[in-house]
Order: C-alpha cells, then sequence, then structure tokens
C-alpha cells in the first residue's frame, strides 16, 4: 500500500511538470518542464524534427509548390539550388523568431498544438529569394 502511495506521488508530480506538444506529424511530445530553459530546448528539438517532414515532403513536389504558391516555374538550373537550399534549412538550427507564438503558448499552457503556419512562413521566407524577379527567365 505503501509503495503505491510513493508510486502515485512519483508520477503525479511528473505530471506536474509535463508539458505537451501535439504535432499532426510527429504525434503527442511530452516535455519536462523544469525551467524555461530546458524547455525552449526540447521545443527547439521538436520544431527541427517537424520542419525536417514538411520540408522532406517539400522537395519532392518542390515544382508543384513553387506554382501553387509564388506562381513560378523554376528552371533545371534552379531547381537543384533550391532544393539545397531547403535541405540547409532542413538540417540548421530553429531560429525562434519564427515560432514566438509557439514559445509563448508553451510558456503559458500544459498543451501546445503546433499548426504548420509559421513551418511555412519560414520556408517561403527562404524560398522568395528564389522566386523574385531577378530569377525571372522569359521562355
Amino acid at each position: 500500500m505503501l509503495i503505491n502511495l510513493v508510486l502515485f506521488s512519483i508520477e503525479l508530480k511528473l505530471l506536474v511538470f509535463m508539458k505537451t506538444v501535439k504535432s499532426a506529424l510527429l504525434g503527442a511530445k511530452s516535455l519536462i518542464d523544469t525551467n524555461a530553459e530546458v524547455l525552449v530546448i526540447q521545443l527547439k528539438e521538436i520544431i527541427k524534427e517537424h520542419r525536417a517532414l514538411i520540408i522532406t515532403r517539400m522537395i519532392s513536389e518542390l515544382s508543384i509548390y513553387l506554382d501553387y504558391k509564388f506562381q513560378f516555374k523554376a528552371d533545371k538550373d534552379l531547381l537543384p539550388k533550391i532544393k539545397d537550399e531547403l535541405l540547409s534549412l532542413k538540417n540548421s538550427g530553429v531560429d525562434l523568431k519564427h515560432y514566438d507564438n509557439v514559445v509563448q503558448q508553451l510558456m503559458n499552457r500544459a498543451v501546445v498544438h503546433l499548426t504548420n503556419e509559421p513551418f511555412y512562413s519560414e520556408i517561403d521566407e527562404m524560398l522568395k529569394d528564389y522566386v523574385s524577379v531577378k530569377h525571372l527567365h522569359l521562355t
């Protein structure tokens, strides 16, 4: 009986110090809430993993995405450069300026739902350099 009470107490304490990030791509991820710095480190890893999945999917259909989002058709020389930039972003660290809303939610809530909007915003910001007027070619 005493052992069960102690185990229940430990489980209850763990629940109090846990936060959850829910992602349609990753499922539910539990974070240990010891302090804000530790939470942010864990969140960065989740964001990086989620962003990597989005980019991997995007690369396989990149020309379709560029046409849909920017009404832009990349030529055969530019498409590999864009893919390389996306791979570079995929493997880079996370700049939380793109995810400030997610960070704020995590600090104030027990459960945070990741939406794809900040991920696509970061990706699109990078892609805009390639779909600008300077890269347009008349055919």
